[in-house]
């Protein structure tokens, strides 16, 4: 009897220190939960620390309340597999649905006790709870605690017991229920820990964004009162291309529409965009392009962390230039763009004033060109100078490379005339240099130069204007027409008319050269002066046209086989080899046209009638 009651003492006693052992563990997670800021890190600490706790305990799964979609979802989970973490219930549903709802801790300690309980939950559910159990329909036993802080269900907490001989008692209870108040706290307090510390971050976000825009504000204005200083003052291009450098910390070009520099805020002897050599020409001309058709700024990364910012320089639909920022260490940014702008507008500004003085300077040009083709004397000393016989006619044009289509004839055309100007004005004779029907007309004054001297200087610099308007424009050739010496101003009509219809003659005849004297021509300056005159031209028509006429009628080609039957030598089989036809078909074709012009080939003076004719007539344009 004295042995039984020792036994019974022996087994309080240790159910006694179990106990105690249990609260002490449970004061030991309850105050490594206050120590913990990080919401997961809680989360796991207080399921390991309730199955530390409870004996019978081999798995958990703790909930959180999901306000947005009203429903419990599982946040963590220990000792099932991970698609314990589809699992989401309703309050009321379930184990932990009906903790959160009750806001009471329950004990289930047996099967039938938990199966009652969790058969109402939805079938898709208890599917998923099976297969993260590894089989397991329902637990043993189970109990659960709410998690709840001032009176508001946080979620809920499930420890399960599968396979272990021990069952829940209701010291578990109260010891989970007591971990699950502590754990409420510590959840609060790490979502108040989180949310603020992102709203410091929010709020150092917002003052870096504060800061940043006093700083881009700041800029802005030193940006303004800059470039203001550049208008005011009526400063160059370089002090605008200098200043514009040093507000954007970025080298700058500023072109014009043809790409050549005007100005830099370094020394460089580049003349184009293209021998600055920013980037490669491929890979910068079609953004050039883009942004004059579109007239929006461009960007062009390079190597090395480069970057090209590109701004059209435009007045209305037109574009006159670019200024472009080369930033070799950092990406240009909004304020680099708005000064860009900033700089394009004076420019566009400086580059119309500059072409209002170009064009009233070309038509004062004009003018005076057409009173000396008149063969007028212009008053005042400084122009009569420039009148003075011998005069050098020089007559220059524009011709599109290619078949491609061109754009920018006008402008082309200005530049073409500023290049002539250049070239002629070298050796500080009177010059005149003006546009007339698409073409870049300069008279000369040669008054006191020796006689029969040789201007090869002054052919050399129209050949070098010539390639400088290949480099700046590809998409053109100039052609230029020098004239022999024009003693009397009367004689300045008929070269002028002899000098453009000789550029016409030579792109027939298939020359290429940029720059040709008109005597070069030799028997073909003859037919140009018979051609300039129209009663010969008409005499030639009238020749003609029977020949014109049934060509046109029949859609027959007798003027042109008779043409390539004089380029091939007269001969029958060099013609049809060219014009892909039979040689009997020549003859026939040229004895047709004997027949309604009355001329024989076979008599020189026929043969010849007829070829002037043609050749007067081509040169006049006139077929």
């Amino acid at each position: 009897m004295i042995d039984r009651g020792k036994e019974m003492a022996r087994a309080a006693t240790k159910l006694v220190q179990s106990e105690l052992d249990r609260l002490v563990t449970l004061i030991e997670v309850s105050r490594s939960l206050t120590a913990e800021l990080d919401l997961q890190e809680i989360i796991h600490r207080i399921l390991e620390g309730a199955i530390r706790v409870l004996p019978a305990a081999e798995a958990g799964i703790l909930f959180l309340y999901d306000p947005q979609r009203h429903t419990l979802a599982v946040n963590h989970a220990i000792g099932f597999d991970p698609r314990v973490y589809e699992l989401t219930v309703k309050p009321g549903e379930g184990l932990s649905g009906r903790a959160f709802l009750s806001r009471r801790a329950e004990i289930y300690q047996h099967k039938q006790e938990v199966q009652a309980v969790m058969a109402a939950a939805q079938p898709t559910n208890l599917k998923t709870f099976l297969e993260a159990s590894g089989g397991t329909d329902y637990p043993q036993s189970a109990v659960c605690a709410p998690l709840v802080y001032k009176g508001e269900a946080l979620g809920a907490m499930v420890i399960e017991n599968f396979y272990k001989p021990e069952v829940f008692l209701p010291f578990d209870v109260q010891l989970l229920d007591a971990l699950a108040q502590a754990a409420a706290v510590a959840i609060v307090n790490a979502r108040l820990y989180a949310a603020e510390h992102e709203s410091r971050l929010r709020l150092e976000a917002l003052n870096d964004e504060i800061r940043s825009q006093r700083d881009q504000l700041e800029r802005r204005l030193q940006v303004q009162d800059s470039l203001a200083e550049v208008v005011r003052d009526d400063l160059p291009l370089t002090a605008l291309a200098t200043r514009l450098a040093r507000i954007t910390h970025a080298s700058v070009f500023l072109s014009d529409s043809l790409y050549r520099l005007r100005a830099c805020d370094m020394a460089s002897q580049a003349l184009t965009l293209r021998e600055a050599d920013l980037a490669a020409w491929s890979d910068l001309q079609p953004l050039l392009r883009q942004a004059a058709e579109t007239r929006a700024q461009m960007r062009l990364e390079l190597e090395d962390k480069r970057e090209l910012l590109i701004c059209p320089v435009s007045a209305g639909p037109e574009t006159l230039g670019f200024v472009i920022l080369d930033a070799r260490h950092r990406t240009p940014d909004a304020v680099d763009s708005a000064a860009a702008d900033s700089a394009a507008m004076i420019a566009a500004a400086r580059f119309l004033r500059e072409r209002a003085l170009e064009e009233g300077e070309i038509r004062r040009r004009g003018d005076l060109l057409e009173r000396l083709l008149k063969g007028e004397v212009p008053s005042g000393a400084e122009v009569f100078r420039q009148a003075q016989p011998p005069l050098r006619l020089v007559v220059g044009t524009l011709r599109g490379a290619g078949d491609a289509q061109h754009d920018g004839a006008p402008r082309v055309l200005r530049t073409l005339l500023a290049l002539t100007q250049e070239a002629l004005a070298s050796d500080g004779r009177p010059l005149t240099v003006a546009l007339k029907d698409g073409h870049v007309v300069a008279i000369q004054s040669l008054a006191g130069r020796p006689s029969g001297s040789e201007d090869a200087s002054s052919l050399a610099g129209l050949e070098l204007a010539a390639e400088r308007l290949k480099a700046l424009a590809p998409e053109w050739r100039a052609v230029f027409a020098v004239q022999d010496e024009v003693g009397e101003l009367t004689g300045l009509a008929p070269a002028h008319q002899e000098a453009r219809l000789a550029i016409q003659v030579r792109e027939k005849l298939g020359r290429g050269e940029p720059v040709f004297r008109v005597r070069s021509l030799g028997a073909y300056r003859l037919i140009l002066q018979a051609a300039s005159g129209p009663d010969i031209v008409e005499v030639c028509r009238t020749t003609l046209q029977g020949v014109i006429d049934h060509d046109r009628k029949r859609g027959t080609g007798l003027l042109e086989t008779f043409r390539v039957y004089l380029d091939a030598g007269a001969s029958v089989s060099a013609a049809a080899a060219l014009l892909g036809v039979h040689p009997h078909t020549v003859d026939y074709r040229l004895e047709r046209l004997q027949e309604l012009t009355g001329l024989s080939l076979r008599r020189s003076e026929g043969r010849l009638t007829l070829e002037l004719a043609l050749r007067i007539l081509d040169s006049a344009g006139l077929l």
